[in-house]
């Protein structure tokens, strides 16, 4: 079998991948059997598998994709600069970091009020690769950690919750880990907020996971209350003017350059995991 990247890339990473995959490199697409997108869906004449390199693949059409084409995403593959970014939000917000800041460049030296992450209570809703990674750094916070999750096995130290609702009364922060799905489109609504007895909510996933108009109804009627997210409805086309009491980032959650040889060789690492039997990246089943 052969790969072909459907992208530029250096030649070291061309041959980190034939080194990780045992696969043979592809003068063109139509050459290769396995196929690495980063952007649009593409493939050849001879592709039988389609290795994404981001984690999600919610804007691709996967209805577009040819019967006997498997598609595998990179789950895992940024977990520790998305966690980062959870915590880089919250801190910005609990210590005050925005404010202070531009008082200080403006030769206003005032300590507002801060509060501490120790011993709060944080709610994480799905837990995959990174809502995992998010407890590991909540914990060395010495967060209490709740998990609203399916599996039937966590780690220690985490009180698994089988109900949203549940979650939204014990919790103080709420982080959104969850990938956009049918299921999950619209899962944060007015029934969430309404019982969410905290003051801030995180979204590090996909905007359409919170409903629009339930979240600015929400911090409207609640100005002590934040929502702080990476990823706004509409991107890249800001329509919705993001409240005061938020704080919002433009989707750099995976970004980090010391970070790109990670999550790329952990792309070529799903298609041998596949190739030797593995499921756990399966998007799509050729």
């Amino acid at each position: 079998m052969k790969f072909f990247m459907d992208f530029k890339a250096d030649s070291d990473y061309i041959y980190k991948c034939k080194e990780i995959t045992g696969l043979d490199i592809a003068e063109s697409i139509d050459e290769a059997e396995v196929v690495l997108i980063k952007g649009s869906l593409n493939h050849g004449k001879n592709t039988r598998i389609i290795q994404c390199l981001f984690a999600g693949t919610d804007f691709l059409d996967l209805s577009k994709v040819p019967p006997g084409i498997t598609v595998l995403n990179n789950a895992g593959g940024y977990n520790e600069p998305v966690a980062e970014t959870v915590f880089a939000l919250i801190l910005s917000l609990v210590k005050n970091i925005c404010l202070h800041n531009s008082d200080m460049h403006n030769s206003v030296f005032k300590k507002e009020k801060v509060d501490i992450l120790y011993r709060k209570k944080i709610g994480i809703i799905g837990f995959g690769g990174i809502g995992k990674q998010v407890s590991k750094i909540a914990l060395a916070f010495g967060m209490e950690v709740f998990a609203f999750t399916r599996r039937s096995t966590i780690e220690p130290g985490i009180t698994t919750v089988r109900n949203l609702m549940e979650l939204a009364m014990n919790v103080d922060i709420a982080v959104i880990c969850v990938p956009l799905t049918g299921e999950t489109r619209g899962m944060i609504n007015e029934s969430f907020l309404s019982s969410f007895r905290g003051n801030i909510i995180v979204n590090i996933a996909r905007a359409d996971i919170v409903e629009q108009d339930s979240m600015l109804k929400f911090l409207s009627e609640n100005p002590s209350k934040y929502y702080l997210s990476d990823v706004w409805w509409n991107e890249p086309e800001i329509k919705v003017k993001p409240p005061a009491n938020c704080i919002v980032t433009p989707h750099i959650g995976g970004m980090g350059e010391a970070f790109r040889n990670e999550s790329f060789e952990r792309a070529c690492y799903s298609i041998r995991k596949y190739l030797d039997g593995s499921k756990s990246n399966v998007v799509v089943q050729g």
